[in-house]
């Protein structure tokens, strides 16, 4: 089971001000979870981050905040990342924000000592705010 956590008005605030880096990123909650999975690959690869999704990035014209309506909609989400990884990371964190409009999925990536692919075979790394993907030396460098 997933942590579920309470998050204020004030505390939410605080989160949107956040700007996108090398460490954070924000999702909307209709991404595809296999699109997602590049972006928790990615930062596996790297040097770990944070993901919060149900909050658009700030280039979103409109409300940023589209969270969950249940918790069961964010399974698929937690189903790609955390089962069709390959390998596994270890060490992830899920957490349930819960705010008036519903939930925002928070995810916590460590750093891995792995190198970790999509379920599709495709291997990301995060450079600055941003996914890249890499193939051949670059994987074996990374290694």
């Amino acid at each position: 089971m997933f942590e579920l956590k309470q998050l204020d008005d004030e505390n939410l605030e605080s989160l949107l001000k956040k700007k996108e880096d090398h460490f954070f990123d924000f999702k909307g909650k209709g991404i595809k979870p296999a699109k997602l999975q590049e972006s928790f690959v990615a930062f596996a690869n790297a040097d770990g981050g944070e993901i919060y999704v149900g909050i658009e990035d700030e280039k979103f014209v409109g409300d940023r905040i589209n969270p969950f309506k249940n918790l069961e909609e964010a399974n698929a989400i937690i189903n790609v990342l955390l089962e069709q990884t390959k390998p596994t990371v270890e060490g992830v964190g899920v957490e349930l924000l819960e705010i008036k409009q519903g939930y925002i999925l928070y995810i916590s990536i460590p750093k891995s000592p792995k190198v970790h692919y999509t379920s599709n075979d495709e291997c990301y790394i995060r450079l600055n705010a941003n996914k890249n993907r890499i193939k051949g030396d670059r994987i074996t460098s990374l290694a």
